[in-house]
């Protein structure tokens, strides 16, 4: 791949973890002679002497690559920069799982120093796209990596969402929200609402109702070829809808929401050739159990 000749720092949290990561690349940088600029939300964290851009657009116009530092949070917020100006996104992972985060605080010199050799590859995740019709016309258009989703604001009732898939009617769900997810999703919220575990490579869009009122109606895995609508007719019901937990706007009753995929996607860099289901192993323990339970009779 091209090598990387200046690296964009994007950080958020104003954390002392934050701080000694951002210090570790700036000494990283000047001892591999290498250029960096600072995001302008994050000049508060720079070290001293650092560059920062003196705008957003200035940021993404001179970076050649972006380092997200912080969480799963942080490199969603990342990624959707990129809809603007398209860049490759790597994320140091300072977070709990870190799905989307490749670099460990601990290996932040190797890591970058591969990067500006080129030594990594690129894989393309492709955006779902939330319109928000209201009154026959577009009111809104959400984007999301992860997902987008209908969640209850003000009083706690639910929520009543009628759902199509294409032409054909699926259901009315009675849930306290909806979760539609992509396959690079599909271990975020979709996970937590008891959704399905889907390779991130798979085209296919995820419905996952959050507690349903009947315990009969669970998650759908739909494939991407027709337009799933969801409808809202319940003037009871506070609903908003949400993308990534970034971009929001409210819900009135009779509006209609239609998720596709997007003609925009993130370039996410890869640094290791370690698989999916590597990463499912380590991060959510897959079989730590039964080797410990081996372990054990192996030690007795």
């Amino acid at each position: 791949m091209k090598p990387i000749a200046l690296f964009g720092i994007a950080a958020f949290k104003r954390t002392a973890r934050v701080r000694r990561a951002l210090a570790a690349i700036s000494a990283w940088a000047e001892s591999a002679s290498a250029r960096v600029c600072i995001h302008p939300q994050s000049a508060p964290l720079a070290p001293a002497g650092a560059l920062v851009a003196q705008d957003e657009k200035q940021f993404l116009a001179a970076s050649d690559a972006l380092v997200s530092v912080g969480g799963d949070g942080t490199f969603l917020a990342v990624a959707h920069m990129c809809l603007s100006c398209p860049k490759p996104v790597v994320g140091v992972n300072l977070g709990g799982m870190g799905f989307l985060t490749g670099i460990g605080p601990e290996h932040i010199a190797d890591e970058l120093e591969k990067l500006r050799k080129g030594e990594y590859r690129t894989i393309n995740r492709v955006f779902l796209r939330a319109d928000l019709m209201r009154g026959g016309a577009s009111a809104r258009t959400l984007r999301a990596l992860n997902d987008v989703f209908v969640t209850r604001v003000g009083k706690p009732r639910l929520a009543r969402v009628t759902v199509h898939f294409g032409d054909e009617y699926v259901s009315d769900f009675r849930c306290d929200g909806m979760i539609v997810a992509s396959p690079a999703g599909s271990t975020a919220y979709s996970l937590s609402a008891g959704g399905p575990i889907v390779e991130p490579s798979v085209r296919t869009i995820l419905l996952t109702p959050i507690c349903p009122h009947s315990l009969t109606e669970r998650p759908l895995v739909l494939p991407d070829d027709r337009p799933l609508r969801l409808a809202f007719g319940d003037r009871r019901s506070e609903l908003a809808l949400c993308a990534d937990g970034i971009d929001s706007c409210p819900i009135e009753p009779g509006d209609e929401v239609t998720v596709t995929y997007d003609r925009n996607h993130a370039s996410l860099i890869q640094l290791s050739e370690s698989s999916f289901f590597q990463s499912l192993r380590s991060k959510l323990g897959w079989g730590s159990d039964v080797a410990k339970r081996e372990d054990d009779r192996d030690d007795s």
